[in-house]
């Protein structure tokens, strides 16, 4: 009798599909211009309650969900929360400080929460739905060989500040703080996608939450290219080698950064955040290839796992 197996996240996705109609997008776009994603998260794989007050886990709620709306070049006007609350946080000292950071957090990008549901759940589990606009969608089956691939801010804190929390590290500041500020409450970079579709060509277009070496395979696949990656460019922190190795670095999920293809040579930076080329296309052959100074080099983790 054959053994059941355990399928692996993309897996699942992908039998939940019709053959030829997998969505290989963190946000759906209709035929008006609509753009609609949906994203949850749940205490003890999102978020620990030990480590994350009602606050902190009300804004990484709607920063999660704002930043696949800008990664699919949209701009976020709506919400819809279902929220799945345990005996332990449904009393007025936990609803009231969540309630009142979503309300802001919302409002700061002009989003309106308009309905949802509440219901009791075994632990806490927050759904967030967000529907907006998009004149120009990014998706991420638009690469083209030639493009250059660039990298909003930098990675690493998130695994960092995680570390952090679990195994006590010693860490001066400021990195300390920035490392947990990125792993407790990560900012979308609604105002960089911006600024991209008004200035830029943007021809595919993700935001990295599992990690690099999880996310540029999906962008490589969903465009049928191939990337090179130059591991010298990865923008860090200062410090941070220090006291992550590279693998842990580039599986550092939740960043939220910007991980994009463009035909163009950008500017260094926009506003005040770091934009680097880290590689190249191709059409010779598909996937992901890894270089440090000229030498090819092969990752045996990639990071989490949800199975």
């Amino acid at each position: 009798m054959k053994e059941n197996s355990n399928l692996k996240e993309s897996e699942i996705i992908r039998v939940l599909y019709p053959p030829g109609s997998l969505q290989t997008d963190d946000c759906y776009l209709d035929e008006e211009g609509r753009i609609y994603t949906t994203d949850t998260i749940c205490e003890g794989t999102h978020f620990r309650t030990e480590w994350s007050g009602p606050r902190e886990i009300a804004k990484k709620l709607v920063e999660v969900n704002v930043s696949d709306i800008a990664a699919g070049g949209g701009v976020p006007t709506k919400a819809f929360l279902n929220l799945g609350l345990s005996a332990k946080f449904s009393n007025e000292e936990w609803i009231l400080p969540f309630s009142q950071t979503l309300e802001e957090t919302l409002s700061s990008y002009g989003i309106k929460l308009c309905g949802g549901d509440t219901y009791r759940s075994p632990s806490l589990n927050l759904t967030l739905t967000l529907v907006g606009t998009t004149t120009l969608p990014w998706k991420r089956s638009g690469g083209k060989k030639g493009d250059f691939l660039y990298l909003s801010g930098s990675v690493g804190l998130s695994q960092l500040g995680y570390k952090l929390l679990n195994e006590h590290l010693n860490v001066p500041e400021p990195l300390r703080n920035l490392a947990l500020e990125k792993h407790l409450t990560p900012k979308a970079r609604l105002n960089v996608a911006r600024e991209l579709s008004r200035s830029f060509l943007v021809s595919s277009c993700m935001d990295v939450t599992d990690g690099l070496l999880q996310d540029l395979p999906k962008l490589a696949t969903s465009s049928e290219l191939g990337f090179e990656i130059f591991l010298e460019k990865i923008p860090l922190i200062e410090g941070i080698s220090s006291l992550l190795n590279l693998g842990e670095i580039l599986s550092s999920g939740e960043e939220l950064e910007l991980l994009f293809l463009s035909p163009q040579e950008l500017p260094s930076t926009l506003g005040e955040i770091p934009m680097t080329k880290i590689g190249t296309t191709t059409s010779d052959w598909k996937g992901v290839r890894y270089f440090e100074n000229g030498s090819e080099r092969k990752f045996a983790y990639s990071g989490f796992e949800h199975f």
